[in-house]
């Protein structure tokens, strides 16, 4: 399970370290091998998949019917900015240059578990979309029933 947050920063390579935290698990459940690609709800950030789990979102989506216009584009952004991308012994990731231009990532990043994922921000991005969250409204009267049925 991917969770919690880390202040991170890149080095002079663009390259990413992975908490220690972590570092284990990843390497353990798919041999520190891993897929970044970009978010596909509108939010500037990327996504980072351990490889097991990277195949069987693609798979998922690789299945939707090629002849939407909604399923091109989540196909296109999706799967087609997809980079494996490995940990060196060190732990650490280098972040390609055209996803880091996507989300604007520079120096400092902040990195979120998602449980099955994480997701990678520009750490000042990441700030002010997270007052943003917080100062929003739940609209309870617009829930799905997923979340109508979630007791925390």
């Amino acid at each position: 399970m991917l969770r919690g947050g880390s202040p991170l920063s890149l080095d002079a390579k663009g390259r990413v370290a992975i908490p220690g935290r972590y570092r284990g698990q990843l390497a353990e459940r798919c041999g520190g091998r891993l897929v970044l690609t970009v978010n596909t709800a509108g939010e500037r950030c990327l996504w980072l998949y351990p490889m097991d789990e990277w195949e069987r979102v693609e798979r998922k989506v690789d299945e939707l019917p090629s002849f939407q216009r909604a399923h091109q584009k989540l196909k296109r952004f999706f799967i087609g900015h997809a980079r494996e991308v490995d940990m060196d012994k060190s732990g650490r990731l280098l972040l390609p240059a055209p996803l880091k231009e996507f989300a604007r990532i520079d120096k400092e990043v902040f990195l979120v578990g998602q449980g099955n994922k994480f997701e990678i921000w520009n750490a000042e991005l990441w700030n002010t979309q997270r007052e943003q969250w917080l100062a929003e409204e739940l609209d309870t009267g617009n829930l799905s029933v997923e979340m109508e049925q979630l007791t925390l």
